[in-house]
């Protein structure tokens, strides 16, 4: 059988395990990335040697790289299962030590120059809400008003919207409660009370968001061209929540772990070590996950 065969035949398989945002990415790897090296061979053709090398083509993070080879040893797997080859040559690659990018975090003064830049009245409360929460832009988009506790000052996380529509949060830890920071209050009580619909984020034809693109490309990259700012991510505005916290001592990294929806705090300590505040806390969140 061809590679192509398995190839497509792991995509079904993968239909079936995974979310639409998620297999996204994997269809996206398959077809654009590894099919078109290897059309028309015999599975039992490709060697390690060959894998090594065609790996060496990408300027690509070892992140990234270990995804390819994670998805070619899944699709060599089906041959073996149907018994057209007998070992995964995916077993001879070596293991890729991954480099963790450093973060850049955005500065307050930054952050208040990008605040006060910011018009569109959609995209400034979306920014708000991103600084100051560390939510994911998913997430933020995704919210609805019976998810904003304004006596407790909690926002229940409990859905994602993306362009495959909406599903539950990346993760099981992503169903969280995340506290609202007094600076962050007014201006949900603004959104809050815009409109009469039962999303936050509504677009000028009183529909809900799809996904965030056409925040960043109407109006997060052109910030960088105006403003003398480093471009960096809009993902950042996460990172940015995540080492104002800890830096100034509001909270723990345990604590901070489930804010943010991982399952245990060993990221914030690989991600944000330096950041993590040694002296004494003087003021900690209690978040109850449910």
């Amino acid at each position: 059988m061809t590679f192509e065969y398995y190839a497509k035949t792991y995509l079904k398989i993968k239909k079936t395990e995974l979310k639409p945002s998620s297999y996204y990415k994997y269809e996206t790897t398959v077809i654009n990335k590894i099919m078109p090296s290897f059309l028309n061979r015999e599975i039992s053709t490709i060697k390690a040697s060959e894998l090594r090398l065609w790996l060496l083509n990408f300027d690509k993070t070892n992140k990234t790289l270990s995804h390819y080879i994670s998805v070619l040893r899944g699709i060599f797997q089906e041959a073996i299962y149907n018994e057209d080859i007998a070992q995964n040559p995916c077993k001879y690659l070596r293991k890729f030590k991954i480099i963790k990018n450093e973060i850049l975090p955005f500065s307050v003064n930054e952050v208040n120059q990008i605040l006060n830049y910011v018009k569109n009245p959609n995209f400034k409360y979306y920014l708000y809400i991103a600084f100051y929460t560390g939510m994911r832009g998913g997430e933020i988009i995704g919210l609805k008003k019976d998810d904003i506790n304004f006596k407790k000052n909690i926002i229940k996380v409990k859905r994602s919207r993306g362009r495959h529509g909406e599903s539950s949060p990346k993760t099981q830890s992503g169903v969280r409660s995340v506290p609202i920071l007094d600076i962050l209050k007014p201006h949900l009580k603004d959104l809050y009370n815009l409109h009469d619909n039962d999303y936050l984020f509504i677009t000028q034809f009183k529909k809900p968001y799809n996904h965030n693109e056409t925040f960043y490309n109407k109006f997060w990259l052109p910030i960088f061209d105006d403003l003398d700012i480093k471009y960096r991510r809009l993902y950042n505005t996460r990172h940015t929540f995540a080492t104002m916290m800890l830096s100034n001592g509001f909270t723990t990294p345990q604590n901070l772990a489930q804010i943010l929806g991982h399952s245990n705090a060993q990221m914030v300590y690989q991600v944000y070590a330096k950041y993590i505040n040694d002296g004494k806390f003087d003021f900690k969140f209690n978040i109850n996950l449910y």
